[in-house]
């Protein structure tokens, strides 16, 4: 009876494996509009940058700060010391001194004990120079960068045109995404030391983009209150395409999934959470989230009934299901999954500059376009990289790169950079999300 007990278990065990089948791990397939896109958002963040430094002056923490001797130079800086060496050996050579035993202006002055003020006022002359040349190689590094932004520009001139066409349809509603807001259920609440820690890891890169990300199409929720099944059908999206899979995923069922008490009875309750929605798939005994065709998306809200149900029959067809996913309490954790190849689900509340960003929202900015208003509460949207900060602007190391569910029209084709500043501001209590993996 025992052994009859066991071998039913065990082929119910592998029943269940089999329906699940395949398990999805982040790999690095990459298609041609994930790299099209890539270039177009972070060259755009990088000119916005350029834009916005010019003319700030270095803060004196990091004015007075020494620097490392053995941090690499930049390529302005080569070629005023290069400049500097040949002047201070023509003048060694000159005076019949070793060039080798010169290594400063201070060196040569010590050299050389007669005619001081004949050689010192070459030494200015040499130090104007170098100033000079400083500004002469600046110029050169700005020409450089506006060669590069016009020929990336006129490169994709007509996404670029497309999106700036989508950009005024939602300046004309955008309005309307704000009741789209709402206070998210509160779900393992992060300490505020966890909540306030800036990034600590270093950043080599100057940026990083988890593969596949972008050749996902920017969605639109329209103004329905379903933005954390958005960010989270985008995630397992993503997965799906660094492993070669072409998938549209369902967030009508998402949202429902994600609702356990409005899953079998008609509700009010705006809003849902991700994390929600991730647990109620993984612990199916199979393939549980559809396809958007066989469970479409309704863009418009229904009084009284916030998860539609009852649902078509054919959102029971399901194609993947969550393997697993984690909570994460610091910035540092979101990086490092990042690194990983994986996407983070981050909740915020909202600031006037969110709804007018172009490619870069920063905290000191926040209240442009406005001030903000109750209806900014929560939003949900989905991290997929992260680019390196200028210090002068003292918002933090990096700005994160985050897929918005706003359409094309928002930030920059859907896109934008949210500093680290911004992001540690404008945290909900909520952790960061993400899956390991999914299976199919």
């Amino acid at each position: 009876m025992v052994k009859s007990q066991l071998f039913m278990s065990l082929s119910l065990f592998m029943i269940a494996t089999q329906a699940v089948g395949k398990s999805y791990y982040p790999k690095d397939f990459e298609s041609k509009l994930h790299k099209e896109t890539l270039e177009i958002v972070t060259n755009s963040i990088f000119e916005e940058l350029i834009e916005i430094t010019k003319g700030l002056k270095v803060p004196k923490k990091y004015a007075e700060k020494k620097e490392n001797p053995k941090k690499e130079m930049t390529r302005g800086q080569k070629m005023i010391e290069e400049m500097k060496r040949k002047n201070r050996e023509k003048l060694a050579k000159k005076r019949g001194i070793n060039p080798d035993e010169v290594k400063s202006g201070k060196d040569l002055v010590n050299k050389v004990k007669s005619d001081n003020k004949k050689l010192i006022a070459e030494i200015h002359k040499e130090i104007k120079n170098a100033e000079q040349w400083k500004e002469l190689a600046q110029s050169e590094i700005d020409d450089l960068k506006k060669r590069i932004i016009n020929d990336w520009k006129e490169k994709y001139e007509a996404r670029i045109r497309e999106w700036e066409k989508k950009k005024k349809e939602y300046n004309k509603e955008k309005d309307k995404y704000k009741d789209t807001t709402f206070k998210l259920p509160e779900v393992l609440p992060t300490k505020k030391e966890d909540i306030e820690k800036e990034v600590a890891v270093e950043i080599e890169r100057d940026y990083m983009v988890v593969p596949a990300s972008m050749q996902i199409p920017i969605r639109d929720q329209k103004f329905r209150p379903t933005c954390a099944a958005f960010a989270g059908v985008r995630l397992l999206e993503v997965l799906l395409a660094q492993n070669g899979e072409d998938r549209d995923l369902s967030e009508q069922y998402f949202y429902w999934a994600s609702k356990d008490d409005c899953q079998s009875r008609k509700c009010t309750r705006k809003g849902s959470w991700v994390g929600n929605g991730f647990k109620y798939s993984r612990v199916q005994a199979q393939a549980d989230i559809p396809s958007e065709g066989d469970c479409p998306y309704i863009s418009y809200s229904k009084t009284g009934n916030e998860t539609q149900i009852p649902l078509k029959s054919s959102c029971e067809d399901g194609l993947v299901k969550v393997g697993d996913f984690q909570y994460h309490k610091t910035l540092d954790e979101v990086v490092s999954v990042l690194d990983q190849k994986r996407p983070v689900i981050a909740s915020m509340k909202l600031t006037p500059n969110f709804y007018t960003t172009s490619s870069l929202i920063l905290y000191r900015d926040r209240n442009k376009g406005g001030r903000t208003d109750a209806h900014a509460q929560g939003h949900a949207m989905t991290i997929v990289g992260y680019l390196k900060l200028p210090q002068v602007l003292e918002e933090g190391k990096i700005c994160f790169i985050v897929a918005n569910s706003w359409g094309e029209g928002w930030g920059e084709g859907g896109y934008s950079c949210i500093s680290e500043k911004w992001m540690i501001k404008q945290r909900q209590s909520n952790p960061f999300v993400s899956v390991s993996y999914i299976k199919n």
